[in-house]
């Protein structure tokens, strides 16, 4: 038996009900009766539908829940993301000659290499141009198509290629919500007045009106305030803020200028003078935002330019600005409580992984459930991982920066500065200036960022090795001429069996009214 008997979660959102969900089916599976979860929240937080890209991760999270892919379409709004289209981050330059792709499928191997390693040889001896992302990878070509990751025939949360998704994120906590709630989470509105402290960390917590409630377990989900973590049980938070400095964001969502126009099957992210905006297409509107460090831009400044880069598309909504705070606590599990989301770490959303931070605190929770009683080296053990995780994530954000020639502004001169990367961060790079990342240069990995990532990006923003690699030498250029072939071969089919987005979500809204969680 584990300590865990009742769990206490406060603070609902994605986060929460996610939390809540996955609970109940990870630790509830053998009970009797439901594993008894109380979820709180504060009825005076309205959720916010913004446009959120996620990993490819969170399909295997939604399969663990029993929730059929077609409730996403249905319910949150979603379309399919084949990964993020970068604008301006190299240089400032257009869309047409400063762009660059990191799609979620990686290279397929040729001839006992990977397929960098041929584009590499082939650029080297001055026989390629062509942008890595196009030469050794299939999806990009899905992304210039507009084009469904999933063919029309493809079974729940599977495809020829790995996906992710686009989704209004307060439809996705609905969902969600309506689900746990289904499997006997019991739903609290109310104020947190009082955190009551116990032997092992959280006794209760106590309501503005009064009523008290009591859990072996809590789940801190209250976002940046982090009532139960760091206010309650004193936890410190570790500030990223010296690395990256975005801490603010403006978000509106607008209308498509016309009907059944083409949706796009990526995240557009695009560099700007103080931080960065991005665009993502859902089936009903479009979700935009801009991300920007507050020491070089005003709210106003910000909100002007994330105007005019919608001008022409009629706003849905009113403006919302919200702070960032980058960094994570020192430790997300102390005593009985577990801290998700905001409350235990976030990362600048620039690639994606908002929500895969919650999936990933919970996965690496529930793996070190210990027996009654012997919890503590379970305990140190997450603490330890999920600061080592933190890291990894800061410094393949940091990256984008880092890499950019970009020096026309203070923003971008401060986030350049090779005197304020972190030294891991360092030696990566100056190890792949003489070869290219494998998974074997990434110890100790925990993130979902591997060598085909890291690549991309290096790539993409042409910090190449510097005097080339030396697998050339050993590499005929005949043999990786023929692995671009291949990879040539593979998108022409790619593009000719592939549906748009279009096409594929009508067949979904189709398939929607029969889609049950179970």
């Amino acid at each position: 038996m584990s300590d865990i008997q009742s769990i206490v979660i406060v603070g609902g959102g994605t986060a929460g009900w996610l939390a809540a969900c996955f609970l109940q089916r990870a630790l509830g599976a053998v009970r009797q009766t439901p594993l008894p979860i109380t979820l709180i929240e504060s009825p005076h937080i309205a959720g916010i539908g913004v446009g959120e890209a996620t990993l490819p991760t969170l399909r295997g999270m939604m399969q663990a829940l029993g929730l059929p892919e077609a409730a996403l379409f249905g319910a949150a709004d979603a379309t399919l993301n084949n990964g993020v289209r970068f604008h301006g981050w190299r240089s400032g330059g257009s869309a047409a000659d400063d762009s660059y792709d990191h799609p979620f499928d990686a290279p397929p191997p040729f001839g006992g290499f990977a397929t960098t390693a041929h584009w590499l040889n082939l650029m080297q001896r001055g026989l390629t141009q062509q942008p890595m992302a196009q030469a050794c990878t299939v999806q990009t070509t899905l992304f210039d198509g507009h084009q469904s990751p999933k063919l029309m025939d493809s079974p729940d949360y599977q495809a020829p290629v790995s996906y992710g998704y686009h989704l209004d994120a307060a439809k996705l906590a609905m969902l969600l919500q309506q689900t746990a709630l289904r499997r006997g989470v019991r739903h609290v509105q109310g104020e947190v007045a009082q955190v009551q402290r116990g032997a092992a960390g959280i006794e209760a917590v106590e309501l503005a009106d009064g009523r008290r409630f009591s859990a072996s377990f809590f789940v801190d989900c209250s976002g940046a305030d982090s009532l139960l973590l760091q206010q309650a049980l004193g936890v410190p938070w570790v500030s990223y803020a010296d690395w990256l400095p975005c801490d603010r964001s403006v978000t509106l969502p607008v209308a498509y200028t016309q009907a059944d126009q083409p949706l796009r099957s990526h995240t557009a992210i695009t560099a700007q003078d103080s931080g960065w905006s991005w665009e993502i297409d859902l089936q009903s509107r479009r979700g935009t935002g801009h991300v920007y460090a507050s020491r070089f831009c005003s709210d106003d400044a910000a909100l002007q330019r994330l105007q005019q880069l919608n001008a022409g598309h009629r706003p849905l909504a009113a403006p919302h600005f919200t702070s960032l705070r980058i960094g994570h606590a020192a430790r997300i599990w102390e005593g009985n409580c577990l801290a998700l989301g905001a409350a235990g770490g976030f990362v600048e959303p620039l690639e994606s992984t908002n929500l895969y931070l919650v999936e990933w605190a919970l996965q690496m929770f529930v793996d070190h459930v210990a027996p009654s009683g012997n919890s503590m080296a379970c305990r140190d053990r997450l603490n330890r991982l999920a600061g080592d995780f933190h890291e990894e994530l800061r410094d393949f954000i940091v990256a984008h920066y880092a890499l950019s020639q970009r020096r026309d502004t203070a923003f971008w001169r401060a986030c350049t500065d090779e005197a304020a990367l972190p030294p891991r961060l360092v030696e990566l790079l100056a190890l792949w200036d003489a070869k290219v990342p494998t998974a074997t240069d990434l110890d100790r990995r925990l993130s979902p960022f591997g060598p085909s990532n890291w690549s991309y990006l290096l790539a993409g923003l042409h910090r190449l090795p510097s005097q080339g690699i030396g697998l050339a030498a050993h590499i005929s250029a005949e043999v990786s001429q023929q692995a671009l072939a291949h990879v040539r071969d593979i998108r022409r089919a790619a593009s000719e069996q592939s549906p748009t987005m279009q096409d594929y979500l009508r067949s979904q809204r189709g398939a929607a009214p029969q889609a049950t969680a179970h």
